[in-house]
């Protein structure tokens, strides 16, 4: 029997619902687990690092049978690798340099190195960077904590890790604030809370620091006041997390919502990829033995040095609903459960049924009743006249007697057993996926609408782990008012993101837009600002406004009906069977760009050169990063045109039916 990643895209951890993992094994784990009826030697599996229960399971279990050549790290991973050691580098000095006393170490010789680390905690130090914790032989752990923290009121040590990306959010209404320590004082106790900042919670990160945690219990040198580590990111702080918090929401056996801590889910992830590369090294002796997972379409598939083995497993017929978008694990799990593996057989199930299984009503009573009472029977002898919801959620489908309810589909009502929200739009996008159109209307929508405005500005922003370095406006003046404002805009800095760079960059990207805006009201004229995916924009300005004094201007901007996520527009009103990032959107409209391999990725790349001084090829990188940002919004405002005109003659997906 086979069981999926919980690392889906919209999956929580801890979702899986009927495999009965052994309970939490840490320093006493047995030699052998017992897996649905049969006995595995998890002796035999090598030993693990503090990535594999971040990791995709199947890739756990493809590292064992290595079923192909993996293909290399593109060029993003490693740059990624690169910078990441390199901001690691540069933390490390910067803490090293407040904290002369630390006992700071190094070496590719894992014996050596780990024999250090042990010395320096017997011996009380009270920072140690770079260490390597003892082997947990037992646990099956190795690990590298970027710095070990004794805690000030006992023996013991906190875990901390260095991570290129950042770690605090601006703090709303309802979020918790963030506890912080410096990098000349680092430790727990002397940490302050920050009002105004929130922790960012990455998953991976704290199941990475619930590995070493675990490692440390297993050597004895775990602090023995709660479970607090830390991840310090580019705002260069220590920001300390408690792993026994129960923060993640996830699916239980009892199909209820229950919250785990990071420890409990780390306990859970990390136990089962140990089962399920033990099962895989018995598949590999006895290939009548079969493997414990199957791949499933997941955020990580791009990176994956698998991907090329698992692509044609996942494509192969009308492809498996995994690679439809907003899918989840839960989702794609309950699929399977029904016998719907493919895209083919979730189009092939009903909507009106699907959509009342979605709205909460039970149709197993009306069905089993068919064929047992007459069809002039009203459905509220059969449900129970005290269910009024579903009686009336019933009459709005028109059914209203066992008659009527022969129209319903047997297959499709068998979900009701595990209900799924979204059952009736993934059908949808399953119709759509394979549909000769390549985009439809959603149901109900007879004509595609977009705001518009006499003088329009689309907003495109290019960042880097280290901040915004590009805001690119294009300007579309409908009213001639303003026609020398017109066309494409930017603010860029092209120096170091150091100190109030990337703060004054944003000011005075917002003092133009703020001033074109004003300009246009003051003449009576209606003003609208666009982007594609206004998430990832609000974030980063609510962010710098928070930096530069404007927090209440562009909270009072970003929840107007003047900024508009064109994203949200194209969502509501149309579908596809595939993503709808706007480079795959684009083709849609027949707008390309001007640059070739148009991408984030390949823009990270090209920031590099240009961030390297005034050279030809430093000027070649900024031109290609202008101009890929131009085409951005070229693209975007493109795109509001097409909604407003052709997008309606595409056929409503209820065509299907």
């Amino acid at each position: 029997m086979a069981w999926p990643s919980s690392m889906c895209s919209g999956a929580e951890p801890s979702a899986y619902e009927g495999y009965e993992c052994p309970s939490v094994r840490t320093s006493n784990l047995a030699p052998s687990v017992m897996i649905m009826g049969t006995r595995y030697d998890i002796s035999a599996v090598p030993l693990q690092g503090g990535y594999v229960a971040r990791r995709c399971p199947v890739r756990a279990q493809l590292d064992v049978l290595k079923p192909c050549d993996p293909l290399p790290l593109s060029p993003v991973a490693e740059r990624r690798v690169s910078r990441g050691i390199d901001f690691e580098a540069t933390i490390f000095s910067r803490i090293v340099a407040a904290n002369p006393l630390a006992a700071v170490l190094s070496g590719d010789d894992r014996v050596l190195r780990e024999g250090a680390t042990l010395k320096a905690m017997t011996a009380g130090a009270h920072l140690i960077v770079g260490g390597r914790l003892p082997t947990d032989l037992v646990g099956k752990r190795v690990g590298k904590p970027d710095l070990l923290i004794r805690s000030t009121t006992g023996r013991g040590y906190r875990p901390v890790d260095v991570k290129h990306h950042r770690t605090l959010d601006v703090a709303g209404n309802s979020s918790p604030p963030a506890l912080c320590s410096t990098l000349a004082s680092p430790a727990l106790e002397v940490s302050v809370i920050d009002p105004d900042k929130t922790p960012r919670k990455h998953r991976g990160d704290l199941l990475q620091l619930a590995h070493y945690q675990r490692m440390l219990e297993a050597a004895g040198f775990a602090s023995p006041d709660g479970r607090r580590a830390g991840i310090i990111g580019v705002e260069g702080v220590v920001v300390w997390h408690d792993l026994d918090e129960p923060l993640w929401t996830t699916p239980s056996s009892t199909g209820k919502q229950k919250r785990r801590s990071t420890m409990e889910i780390y306990d859970f992830e990390f136990n089962f990829r140990l089962d399920i590369m033990a099962v895989a090294l018995e598949h590999m002796a006895n290939d009548s033995v079969d493997t414990l997972v199957v791949p499933v379409r997941i955020g990580e598939c791009a990176q994956c040095p698998w991907w090329s083995y698992c692509e044609p497993v996942l494509e192969a017929g009308s492809g498996d609903v995994s690679l439809l978008p907003h899918m989840g694990w839960r989702a794609w799990r309950i699929h399977r459960d029904h016998g719907v593996a493919d895209r083919i057989g979730l189009a092939s199930l009903d909507y009106d049924t699907a959509d009342l299984v979605a709205s909460g009503v039970d149709l197993r009573p009306l069905l089993a009743a068919i064929d047992n009472l007459p069809d002039s029977t009203p459905v509220a002898d059969v449900i129970g006249s005290r269910k009024t919801a579903q009686i009336a959620k019933l009459s709005a489908a028109q059914i209203g007697t066992l008659g009527d309810a022969r129209r319903l589909c047997a297959r499709t009502a068998s979900y009701c057993d595990e209900p799924l929200s979204g059952l009736a739009e993934q059908i949808d996008r399953a119709r759509a996926a394979l549909g000769t159109s390549a985009v439809y209307r959603r149901r109900g929508v007879a004509q595609v609408t977009v705001p518009r405005a006499d003088v329009e500005v689309d907003v495109d922003m290019e960042n880097i782990e280290d901040g915004v370095y590009l805001w690119g406006a294009l300007v579309n003046d409908h009213s001639g008012r303003f026609a020398a404002d017109g066309g494409y805009h930017a603010f860029a800095d092209w120096s170091a993101m150091e100190g109030a760079v990337e703060s004054n960059l944003f000011a005075s990207f917002w003092a133009w837009l703020t001033d074109r805006r004003g300009r246009a009201l003051d003449a009576g004229l209606t003003f609208r600002a666009y982007c594609y995916n206004a998430a990832a924009e609000n974030g980063q300005m609510r962010r710098l406004a928070a930096t530069v004094g404007l927090s209440d201007e562009i909270d009072e901007f970003i929840s107007s009906d003047e900024w508009v996520d064109l994203l949200k527009v194209f969502n509501t009103q149309l579908l596809t069977g595939s993503s709808v990032g706007l480079k795959t959107v684009a083709p849609l409209y027949q707008f390309s760009w001007d640059v070739d391999d148009p991408g984030g990725a390949e823009s990270m790349l090209r920031y590099d050169v240009a961030l390297s001084g005034s050279h030809p090829a430093a000027d070649e990188a900024r031109d290609w990063l202008l101009t890929y940002n131009r085409n951005d919004v070229e693209a975007t405002a493109a795109l509001r045109e097409w909604l407003d005109t052709l997008a309606n003659n595409f056929p409503s997906i209820g065509i299907f039916d």
